[in-house]
């Protein structure tokens, strides 16, 4: 490891030119535009579900099973080896490959005419969206010079968690517009159902995103990989060991959080639909603008959150944060059996948004504090594993508990707010037995860290 970092500092650092500050400026605009492109892509299934489950004859059973199964599960599975492979094969050229995989089968699923092609068709869009994260944190430091990196991150990830609200957005005004051009359309498109030409249409861009990631230009002398050194698998061993209570709470806790915003964020476009009679385009900007306001309200009540606890939770303080975000949004998913209308909805899911994300602008420091830096993007990994398989049960259960309900629309709203609340419910109680685990792992592993909070 040593070797590597001073055969990486040898070499002098040019100066950064106006020309280089371009190609890096050009690079993470690509990476966003990409995400933003993967959330559409994603979103309008949710969004549409209403309309393919009558036009397919599906069951909410059915429809869960496409967004936890063939999204959101196949993309947890497939992280890793993408991982592996961008950083043998070259990221620019895998991240390309994957906008082309995603960007079909989306394309196929608007042509899809049973539940089966339809399912594969959401596996590959799963696959296809998988390799973004790994992928685009490996190429940011390769993008930006070093003094920037810390900032593109920062620029890259709040893109990541506002796409989804602006995916949403501009799915529903998207199929607003779809109908108002079907006429001038080749024939062959205005015979289409709606919902499949919106499908087409967000597929149209992909070719283009995936050239312009493969134009991306690499900063001047940015090294290679960042292999683990050798020793840290007898490390991460002793760390399971000594600190396996820590990770089960954190990571189940989080999880736990994942699995109750799944179930708001899957089926609330469903609901408002079929129970409250709103429009594809009204469901869109509804729950698109309760996304966005609720990212940015929670941000600011994150970092309150922090200055008012510090005093009394102290090293506690980023792992009793979360914990209080789950009281709220459990609060949030009860009320959601009060709506009488979609815009009631739309303000509850908010509230679940903004607790989630005051928790989840916590997440890196939490995450930082309990991992050495040897171990750190393994144990991350751990616990993106334990999310993913949590969130992607989530849009199931909710499907299953409402065929149970005989299918009907309160069914539905019941079955949705009841799985949120009880998730969120539990991920404060885990959250909260993760307090002190957490801060003697802090101690354990940061004694500096621990000696500055004293």
């Amino acid at each position: 490891m040593d070797t590597h970092v001073l055969h990486f500092a040898a070499p002098p650092q040019p100066k950064a030119t106006s020309a280089h500050s371009l190609l890096a400026g050009y690079g993470l605009l690509v990476l966003v535009v990409a995400t933003i492109f993967s959330a559409l892509d994603r979103q309008i299934l949710t969004l549409l579900a209403e309309p393919m489950r009558h036009s397919l004859g599906l069951s909410d059973t059915r429809l869960g099973l496409l967004q936890g199964v063939g999204i959101t599960l196949f993309a947890g599975v497939a992280a890793v080896p993408l991982g592996w492979l961008a950083d043998r094969y070259g990221r620019r050229t895998l991240l390309a490959v994957c906008v082309l995989v995603w960007t079909a089968a989306t394309a196929a699923c608007g042509l899809a005419t049973d539940f089966t092609a339809l399912f594969l068709a959401a596996i590959g869009l799963g696959i296809g969206e998988a390799g973004l994260a790994p992928i685009v944190y490996g190429l940011i430091p390769e993008i930006v010079p070093e003094r920037r990196r810390v900032l593109a991150n920062g620029i890259y990830t709040l893109a990541a968690i506002l796409g989804s609200g602006l995916g949403m957005s501009l799915s529903g005004a998207l199929v607003e517009a779809l109908d108002s051009v079907r006429p001038v359309l080749p024939p062959v498109l205005q015979a289409m159902e709606s919902w499949r030409l919106a499908f087409l249409a967000v597929a149209v861009p992909g070719p283009l995103v995936a050239l312009a990631v493969l134009l991306i230009r690499l900063h001047p002398q940015r090294g290679g990989a960042d292999a683990p050194a050798a020793q840290g698998e007898a490390a991460l061993s002793s760390y399971f060991q000594a600190h396996g209570r820590t990770m089960l709470c954190v990571f189940g806790g989080s999880g736990l959080m994942a699995l109750g915003i799944a179930a708001s964020v899957n089926w609330a476009p469903i609901v408002a639909a079929r129970v409250f009679g709103a429009s594809t385009a009204e469901v869109g900007q509804g729950i698109g603008l309760a996304y966005l306001l609720g990212t940015a309200a929670g941000a600011v009540l994150g970092a309150a959150g922090v200055k008012a606890l510090r005093r009394r939770a102290g090293m506690a303080t980023p792992v009793r944060v979360v914990g209080i975000g789950a009281v709220l949004a459990a609060l949030a998913s009860l009320l959601m059996l009060t709506a009488h209308s979609a815009n009631a909805l739309y303000l509850l899911f908010g509230m679940q948004v903004v607790a989630l994300i005051a928790g989840s602008v916590l997440m890196p420091t939490l995450l930082q504090d309990m991992t050495p830096a040897l171990l750190r993007s393994r144990l991350i990994a751990v616990g993106t594993g334990v999310t993913v398989g949590l969130s992607a049960l989530s849009p199931v259960l909710v499907g299953a508990l409402s065929d149970l309900l005989h299918g009907s629309a309160h069914g539905l709203l019941a079955s949705m707010a009841g799985v949120g609340a009880a998730a969120f419910a539990l991920s404060a109680v885990v959250m909260r037995w993760a307090e002190k685990p957490f801060v003697h792992t802090v101690r354990h592993i940061h004694p500096g860290l621990a000696q500055r909070e004293a």
